[in-house]
């Protein structure tokens, strides 16, 4: 009876030490946001999967997750601040063959982007008292977008600005700059239905325009500006915000935009700098995602951009410039694209809007 006892102590031992050091053996890991970019505020899930696709279970698994120190938990989530990250610790057990999900909601208040980093798992015995350690990294991004400026702050000025471009179009689509006809696709407007071309040809013929005269928007973002410039990040992140409602309201309006910048976009794939006129959802989206990407550093200068548009200037198209400030040398290059177009050129100094909202916080207060 004593040698069986030992007998068992020995396996039980043996089993023990294979276990602790086997305990993390093909376990997996992974975490990601359920949205790849969101609005600030805006709830999204964190998403925790761990298997264990072993014969043997793990009896005891603690893993800590590395989350951004700006993440928001919705409900009883408790995360454990550092100084630069959020942890997130948890307890649990896998069964032979099985995956875990976790989810909870989070949300995220400023513009940037944000990193899920993995976390640290530890294997061991029922009672956690000895452990095998193994750091599992993860590099999931999650991107928030800027938040839209209140209409209120340049809207009247602004639709006027549009108001003008939607009168010159109707005016430029004359039959005399008719350049020849093609097949009518469904997505033309019905008075540039040729009826006579039609019947002519014995299926739907549309006037096919010089393209020049589909009028179009370039919004010049601009971020250089002076290091010394009070509130300067301020007014860069108004910049952002800025050019978020500029485009959405021109989409609104279904007038084809593109942007020309001296921002960068961290992690950006494929050309931030210049993005060329479109319009649809997808098109907004590239154009909002770089701006939740954006640095306040500058590639080039604002004389230099301004160089760019002049050289690729064309009929039919109008300026937006949105600067954080206005020194006389950016006036200078202003006064050149001015001289050029006339009065297409509309611009927002967002040291201009900041004084606007101090005056109204003033007489809210009052």
């Amino acid at each position: 009876m004593l040698l069986y006892l030992v007998f068992l102590c020995i396996i039980a031992a043996l089993v023990q030490e294979y276990t602790l050091r086997h305990a993390l053996d093909k376990v997996t890991y992974d975490t990601f946001p359920s949205k790849t970019s969101v609005d600030p505020d805006e709830v999204f899930e964190v998403v925790t999967r761990i298997g264990n696709p072993k014969r043997l279970p793990v009896s005891f698994l603690k893993f800590q997750e590395s989350l951004p120190l700006e993440l928001v938990p919705e409900g009883d989530v408790k995360l454990r601040r550092d100084n630069e990250l959020n942890r997130l610790t948890t307890t649990t057990f896998l069964k032979p063959r099985q995956q875990l999900e976790r989810r909870f909601p989070a949300h995220l208040t400023h513009r940037g982007r944000y990193f899920l980093r993995g976390a640290t798992l530890m294997g061991g015995d029922f009672l956690g008292l000895r452990q095998s350690v193994e750091y599992f990294p993860v590099n999931k991004e999650i991107v928030v977008l800027p938040r839209a400026l209140p209409e209120a702050s340049f809207g009247d000025t602004l639709g006027d600005f549009l108001g003008n471009m939607s009168v010159n179009r109707f005016i430029m689509e004359d039959p005399v700059l008719t350049l020849g006809f093609r097949e009518y696709t469904g997505r033309e407007p019905q008075r540039a239905i040729s009826w006579t071309q039609s019947a002519r040809m014995g299926r739907t013929m549309v006037k096919n325009y010089d393209h020049t005269l589909d009028l179009s928007v370039t919004v010049i973002l601009n971020v250089e500006c002076p290091q010394d410039l009070p509130d300067r990040g301020g007014r860069i992140e108004d910049c952002f915000s800025a050019t978020r409602t500029v485009c959405e309201k021109l989409e609104g309006k279904k007038i084809k935009y593109g942007i020309l910048t001296n921002a960068t976009s961290a992690g950006a794939i494929g050309l931030w700098s210049q993005i060329a006129d479109g319009l649809g959802k997808n098109h907004l989206m590239t154009i909002l995602e770089g701006l939740g990407r954006a640095t306040h550093g500058s590639t080039a200068s604002f004389e230099s951009i301004v160089n760019r548009a002049v050289r690729r200037d064309e009929a039919g198209r109008y300026y937006i410039l949105i600067t954080p400030a206005m020194t006389p040398g950016m006036q200078a290059g202003l006064r050149r694209l001015q001289a050029l177009k006339g009065g297409r050129v509309f611009t927002i100094d967002t040291g201009s809007l900041a004084a606007l909202r101090d005056e109204d916080n003033g007489a809210k207060e009052a």
